[in-house]
């Protein structure tokens, strides 16, 4: 019950957001839009069996996504502007024990230095990254350097 009424919190302030204007009218029939909605989104994630997985290293995770944006940013830039920084590739991932592939694969997934492109059990991601080095978030998620 605490995830359908998540994903319909999230869903109807997502409505409000990109409506014109906020009329009981409006807001009525974007709660019944959102309700179908999340009740879908449950529906989708119960059927999958999906988790999000451990919390390990989450904290540090969070600690180093903001960095891992701005770094990788400015390296988007840097590969844009000039042929001669665009190296990368695929590459594993392994991550460090107890840390949910889920919520690390969309956490990497949100910079743009590098995306999951799947995830095998066991705690392994394939990334697509843009540079061969790894980044503070992927040192937090593995306990790369610790």
């Amino acid at each position: 019950m605490l995830e359908l009424l998540l994903w319909w919190g999230v869903l109807l302030l997502l409505n409000t957001v990109f409506i014109s204007s906020v009329s009981p009218l409006e807001m009525a029939v974007g709660g019944g839009v959102a309700l179908l909605g999340a009740l879908g989104a449950v529906a989708v994630r119960r059927a999958s069996g999906a988790t999000p997985g451990g919390p390990a290293r989450l904290a540090r995770a969070l600690w180093a996504f903001p960095w891992t944006l701005l770094a990788d940013t400015g390296r988007l830039a840097l590969a844009v502007a000039s042929p001669a920084h665009r190296r990368g590739g695929f590459r594993t991932v392994r991550l460090a024990p107890g840390t949910g592939a889920a919520w690390g694969a969309a956490l990497l997934s949100s910079t743009p230095g590098a995306y999951a492109v799947e995830s095998r059990d066991g705690g392994e991601l394939t990334v697509h990254a843009m540079e061969d080095q790894l980044s503070s978030l992927e040192r937090a998620l593995t306990g790369a350097g610790e």
